[in-house]
């Protein structure tokens, strides 16, 4: 394996690694966040004055389930995932149908011809 090639294989690892990281930990956190909010909700519901003193003004059961069980608002994280894959796949797809692959071409021949000067004179 050569050095561009080990190089190469090695960022794409450590990058995608990072990638993942940053998206498990972004994923954690939104549960979290999740999770406090359903035990503020329903701390606050115990601790409310509500129907203390007037029975009659108590919530029924059904909602105080209701109030107590939100409905998910909050994609999972594999479906976060293949939202920011397609994107990004998207993305690239756009700039690669947009790109001047002549302008492409005429850099890589000006960049393979300056490494060989490179490696010529040394």
């Amino acid at each position: 394996m050569g050095f561009f090639t080990g190089f190469a294989s090695g960022f794409a690892l450590t990058t995608t690694v990072l990638y993942l990281t940053v998206q498990v930990h972004r994923y954690n956190r939104l549960e979290q966040r999740n999770a406090i909010r359903d035990q503020t909700r329903a701390l606050t519901w115990l601790a409310s004055s509500t129907g203390a003193y007037d029975r009659r003004l108590i919530p029924s059961e059904t909602e105080k389930l209701q109030e107590l069980s939100p409905k998910r608002t909050q994609p999972t994280l594999s479906d976060l995932l293949k939202h920011r894959w397609n994107t990004e796949v998207e993305t690239l797809a756009n700039k690669a149908y947009e790109a001047s692959w002549e302008d492409v071409r005429d850099m890589a021949v000006e960049g393979w011809s300056s490494a060989m000067r490179l490696v010529k004179n040394e």
